[in-house]
C-alpha cells in the first residue's frame, strides 16, 4: 500500500522527491528517537551505524527543505522495537531501487538517505541479530504489533505529507546543490 502511494509522486522530479524525503523524515526520525529512548544502542550494538535520520535531514537541506513536524512515537521493550527495526531494515531494500530511479533522472538530487549504508551488508547483519534473540520469553506477538506500527507510521506520514497532483511535475534544476 505504501509502495503504490510513493509510486504516484513521481519521485525523480524535485518536488516529488522532496516530497518523498520530508515524509521519509517524518515517520523515520520520531522512531528512531524512539528507539534510542527505549535503548535500542544497548541490544543492537551497530544502531549508531544504521540510524539515517541524519542523513535525512542533509538531504532535505541540500533541498532548502525545512523538516516536517513531528508527531511523538514509542517503543515500550525490545519485542516490540524487533518488529519496529525489521520495518526500517527492511526499507533500505526498496531505498536501493529508489536510489537507482532518482539518480537516473538526476544526478543532482542528494542520495544520503538513499544509499546510507549501501557499502554495509546491514540486512543480514540485522537478520543474524534477530535470530540470535533468545526465543524463550520472546514475544511474537508484541514484536508483529512494532512491525505494524512501524508501517502504519510510515503510512500516516506519507497520508499527511503527499504533494499535490499539480505539484509534481518540476524537474530537478540547478537550484539543487549537492
Amino acid at each position: 500500500m505504501l509502495d503504490a502511494t510513493v509510486d504516484g509522486w513521481r519521485i525523480e522530479t524535485t518536488s516529488g522527491y522532496g516530497a518523498f524525503l520530508s515524509a521519509s523524515a517524518a515517520a523515520l526520525t520520531p522512531l528512531e528517537l524512539a528507539l534510542e529512548r527505549a535503548g535500542v544502542a544497548e541490544w543492537l550494538p551497530d544502531w549508531a551505524q544504521r540510524a539515517r535520520r541524519v542523513d535525512l535531514a542533509r538531504d532535505l537541506a541540500v533541498m532548502r527543505l525545512d523538516a516536517p513536524p513531528l508527531a511523538a512515537a514509542w517503543v515500550p521493550d525490545r519485542d516490540f522495537a524487533a518488529g519496529l527495526l525489521y520495518v526500517l531494515e527492511g526499507s533500505r531494500l526498496g531505498a536501493r531501487f529508489l536510489a537507482r530511479q532518482v539518480r537516473a533522472a538526476d544526478a543532482a538530487l542528494p542520495l544520503a538517505y538513499l544509499t546510507h549504508g549501501e557499502d554495509h551488508d546491514l540486512w543480514r547483519s540485522f537478520v543474524v541479530w534477530l535470530e540470535a534473540i533468545p526465543k524463550v520469553g520472546f514475544r511474537t506477538d508484541a514484536a508483529e504489533a512494532g512491525a505494524r506500527y512501524g508501517f502504519q507510521y510510515f503510512s500516516d506520514a506519507f497520508e499527511r505529507l503527499a504533494p499535490s497532483p499539480g505539484n509534481l511535475n518540476v524537474r530537478a534544476g540547478p537550484h539543487v546543490r549537492v
